[in-house]
């Protein structure tokens, strides 16, 4: 998610030219396996990370649709790091479906502005919309995350599962709540903010609503389109194997501002990246 000067208001936008009507994005899949990037930030650890992103998602996977019934998925978080700090979908080939922190050098990246707490892009199929990969970057090189007390922080830095738990909801599908709104997905926070830990009656619908009775087939099944791959493209030797030494990162000092997340999609013909921004 980005932050404008004058507005929080977040659009999303499609940098890719198409004739194809526009859809909602989804999964058609109850089982998705997420792999988490090995590497802390300045204020939290890889265990610190590891919790919160089970407890982001499973506000979401865990939310009441009515009659106890929940929107159906699965979440598994695989022991196998995540090994790629961009985001990436490589066709043909094994993919994850990543939670990176990005240390250093985020502004240089397409889109990322530097007021953006964190960044979600998902890649999807243009002719059904359906969520094929995503990956969560979160934005170290401007920002101090930490998990922060049950009243926040008040020292400028940002709390990691307000951020997570709104960045996720970006994974499932979800794009902005509407202006001024205290949801979860309204686009916009402050520092040491923890009120989008929770769910908000506004996220509930539009999960239930994408993910309503019967929307997720009853197979189940972990394994990721094409296969598993924690790697970057550049980090293979073009038949599947790793490169070894692939270059590591340092952490970076950050300052203050607003949250952070989109979702993006990679251009293809029948494959399009998108980004929605807040």
């Amino acid at each position: 998610m980005t932050r404008t000067p004058l507005s929080c208001a977040q659009p999303c936008y499609c940098p890719v030219e198409t004739n194809e009507a526009a859809h909602p994005l989804y999964w058609d899949r109850a089982c998705i396996q997420v792999s988490v990037e090995d590497d802390p930030g300045s204020g939290f650890t890889t265990e610190d990370l590891d919790a919160v992103v089970d407890r982001s998602f499973g506000a979401w996977t865990g939310l009441d649709c009515g009659e106890g019934r929940t929107p159906g998925f699965q979440i598994q978080r695989t022991d196998d790091r995540a090994r790629c700090d961009r985001s990436e979908y490589v066709s043909g080939e094994g993919n994850a479906n990543s939670v990176v922190v990005v240390n250093e050098g985020w502004t240089e990246r397409e889109g990322h502005d530097s007021a953006a707490f964190a960044l979600t892009t998902t890649f999807f199929l243009l002719n059904t919309g359906e969520i094929i990969d995503a990956d969560m970057e979160l934005n170290e090189t401007n920002w101090n995350f930490t998990v922060c007390p049950a009243e926040g922080c008040i020292d400028g830095q940002v709390d990691l599962e307000n951020t997570i738990t709104h960045e996720a909801g970006h994974f499932f599908g979800l794009a902005h709540a509407e202006s001024g709104s205290d949801a979860t997905m309204w686009a916009c926070a402050d520092e040491g903010d923890v009120n989008k830990r929770t769910l908000e009656a506004d996220d509930i619908e539009g999960m239930c609503t994408i993910y309503g009775e019967g929307a997720l087939p009853e197979g189940c099944s972990f394994s990721n389109r094409g296969g598993f791959d924690p790697y970057c493209a550049d980090d293979r030797d073009g038949c599947g194997c790793r490169v070894a030494g692939a270059p590591g990162r340092s952490e970076d000092a950050s300052w203050p501002l607003l949250l952070g997340g989109l979702g993006l999609a990679f251009a293809g013909r029948r494959l399009s990246r998108r980004r929605a921004r807040g």
